[in-house]
């Protein structure tokens, strides 16, 4: 018993003394008068320069820290930045007991202000790869750590290690830049912070990073596989993720197969929320899964909800090329873009709407052309019911778009409004920047589009029944803005009405408007509710670079009354020249007030109109009364009446058949009065002197006329 007592004494006595020693040497070494050495080694085996320029300090404790300050390891000659990494403050602690059974155990690295340039060449090669240079007679000099170096082709880098253990790791302040010389590119990550923790090689791994990306704001968390596991690439890795960035929240999870080989392949499933008004948009989410590799991504969109509005479908994503090939098939039920309303606190605020606001009819804003050359896309959509609005909906919608180089063929847009149907084509091509539609609608009621139009029995103006239309319009333009577009258009737009049941009376919905005063002029009584039938209306317009001429392109035929109009009306500046005609059924019901009303014109702007002299109707007047000796044949003359003005604006057009050719005693009644006309023309010069008086007595009429309409603002 004595011996033992006596034995254990003298351990006891030993283990001091050893650890005194070690106390004692430890904080007398000074890591300093290594840091040459180790910069040759490092120099010898890499060929690059390690520098170690502020103090390396051992703090002594349970756990050893080795604190290195301003590290900085060089790029390679042909680099742009002299420097691959530079290192502020590098800390570590060790545990040291491990150490003798080669058990190393990294309980914490500290990386302050680390700042990583990383390029790769134009014939391809990485800074980041490094060659260790063999020693003379293959015979290391360094520690058993750079042996490791020189182990067999098939031996683990680590094979002298039975135990490598990092537990955390945290990276304050940093930055990575990866810039390519081939096409002078830069990716930019700037680390705010990064914690990474674990308990050893094999077990799972805990993140959590706030970084920011080439600008954008990135943070989240997530757990991870081992590190042995990551590295052997043999089974599926696991990653889940909670992720936020630009105010959207996604939660991912994946099993991911060689993550860091050049074959990985991804199976995830993932669930993104974004909230209402974050980036101007309403409320979002999208729920999924997907596979993914180095080559491809593809989705199965299980929901896509937009307030309610549910979208599903397939996203195939080819990333293998130079730009990225998108393939969606998508389709909805129902989808009611009342949620895009700028007014709506869920809506999105679309740039485009700003245009609406601005001097001219057509602004002068960029057309973002680019954004067609960013990828390439084969999309369908299909949506049972489309809510524009709460009065039109837009039934079996397809949508069948294709975008390659730049150039956006929309190859089918079609849908029904009730019976009616509508079908268009487009194509916007990036190169030339150039835009062209081509469509048409059949058997769209008014009233469908416009439910406002409906007579409600109140003594408002109303259909009460019919109102069938057509459209044909094919237009193509080129320019990098709107404006530019607009005055190169080139096309045709026509818009036909066929027989329809009026009721005439108070304008609900251009009450107080210039079209209020225009009818008073006319002499149309818009107070008395009265039955009018309406056999045709057209509108058809010419666009020639960007002025749209109405060569009597736009006519009404009632029974009551019918309206031609004849001018242009031009894109780029606004302005509005058109000269209005009107008559009755008969010429028995010609009035003197009836001819001078035929005596106004349309000028100004669409944002601001006005009424002025036709003076060219006015010489003629004046040429009537002087070959007729009176104003009501000159009258007669004046009007040119057409017997068929929907057949006239019509000629040359899609539907010039839609209407009949006058035949008979009303042809030869056209040809008369169109005769009549010519001689009227023919004889003005000979009436030029009386042209002042009857102008005044013209202007006199419109003063008398226009107060009684300004008393109904």
């Amino acid at each position: 018993m004595r011996f033992l007592k006596w034995l254990f004494l003298i351990l006891t006595v030993l283990i001091l003394v050893v650890g005194v020693a070690a106390y004692v040497f430890l904080q007398n070494f000074d890591l300093n008068k290594y840091k040459g050495m180790t910069e040759k080694i490092v120099y010898e085996q890499t060929g690059r320069k390690l520098s170690i320029a502020g103090n390396a300090d051992l703090g002594v404790s349970l756990i050893p820290t080795v604190v290195l300050n301003d590290i900085s390891f060089a790029n390679p000659e042909w680099a742009k930045n002299p420097q691959m990494a530079t290192v502020k403050t590098l800390e570590l602690k060790i545990a040291l007991l491990p150490l003798i059974s080669k058990q190393v155990i990294i309980d914490k690295v500290i990386l302050k202000s680390p700042q990583i340039w990383l390029e790769t060449s134009k014939d391809g090669k990485n800074s980041w790869d490094i060659e260790l240079k063999p020693q003379e007679n293959s015979q290391p000099k360094t520690s058993w750590i750079i042996k490791s170096a020189y182990a067999q082709e098939n031996s683990s880098p680590l094979a002298g290690i039975s135990e490598l253990s990092l537990k955390e790791v945290l990276i304050d302040n940093g930055e990575v830049n990866y810039y390519t010389h081939k096409d002078n590119s830069n990716l930019n990550l700037k680390i705010k912070n990064i914690a990474l923790s674990g308990e050893g090689m094999n077990a799972p791994v805990n993140l959590v990073w706030d970084v920011s990306y080439n600008g954008l704001d990135i943070a989240g968390k997530g757990d991870f596989g081992s590190i042995s596991a990551l590295l052997s690439g043999k089974s599926e890795y696991p990653v889940s993720m909670d992720v936020k960035a630009l105010g959207i929240k996604a939660v991912v999870n994946a099993k991911i197969k060689n993550l860091l080989g050049d074959k990985l392949n991804a199976s995830f499933d993932y669930n993104i929320y974004n909230p209402a008004g974050n980036m101007n948009a309403p409320e979002t989410t999208l729920i999924g899964t997907g596979t993914a590799n180095l080559q491809s991504v593809a989705l199965d969109i299980k929901e896509l909800n937009i307030v309610k509005n549910i979208i599903k479908g397939k996203v195939n994503a080819d990333i293998s090329g130079k730009l990225p090939s998108v393939k969606a098939d998508l389709n909805s039920e129902k989808f009611d873009v009342g949620v895009f309303n700028r007014n709506s606190p869920t809506a999105w605020h679309f740039e485009i709407i700003k245009s609406a606001h601005a001097s001219n009819l057509i602004p002068n804003d960029r057309i973002p052309f680019e954004l067609l050359q960013k990828l390439n896309a084969d999309v369908n959509l299909k949506i049972a019911q489309l809510i524009v609005n709460p009065e039109l909906r837009l039934n079996n919608v397809l949508v069948s778009a294709v975008l390659n180089k730049g150039i956006l063929n929309v190859n089918k847009l079609f849908f029904n409004i009730k019976d009616g149907t509508v079908d268009l084509t487009a194509q916007a091509n990036a190169l030339k920047k150039s835009l062209a539609v081509k469509g048409k609608s059949e058997n769209v009621l008014l009233t469908e589009v416009a439910p406002v139009l409906n007579y409600a029995g109140d003594g408002k103006f109303g259909i009460v029944s019919g109102g069938i239309t057509q459209t044909y319009f094919d237009l193509k333009g080129e320019g990098a803005t709107y404006r530019a577009l607009a005055d190169t258009l080139n096309g045709e737009l026509v818009a036909v009405a066929e027989k329809t049941k009026l009721k005439s009376g108070k304008l609900k919905i251009l009450a107080n408007s210039f079209i209020t005063q225009l009818l008073n002029v006319l002499n149309i009584n818009t107070e008395k509710a009265e039955d009018a039938e309406l056999q045709c209306a057209v509108v058809r317009g010419d666009f020639v670079n960007g002025k749209i001429n109405f060569k009597k392109g736009i006519a009404v035929d009632t029974d009551k009354i019918d309206v031609v109009g004849n001018g242009t009306l031009n894109l780029h500046n606004d302005k509005i020249d058109i000269s209005i005609n009107a008559y009755r059924d008969s010429l028995a019901d010609v009035s003197v007030m009836q001819a001078l009303t035929n005596l106004f014109k349309i000028k100004g702007t669409l944002q601001s109109p006005s009424i002025a002299i036709d003076q060219n109707n006015a010489l003629k007047a004046i040429a009537g009364v002087a070959l007729t000796g009176g104003v009501s044949a000159g009258a007669q003359l004046l009007l040119d009446k057409d017997a068929a003005p929907c057949y006239t604006a019509l000629e040359g057009s899609i539907y010039k058949d839609k209407f009949a050719k006058p035949t008979g005693v009303a042809n030869a009644a056209q040809k008369t009065y169109q005769g009549a006309s010519d001689m009227v023309n023919d004889s003005v010069n000979m009436v030029k002197s009386g042209a002042k008086d009857i102008k005044n007595s013209a202007k006199g009429l419109l003063n008398n006329i226009l107060p009684t309409t300004k008393k109904d603002k």
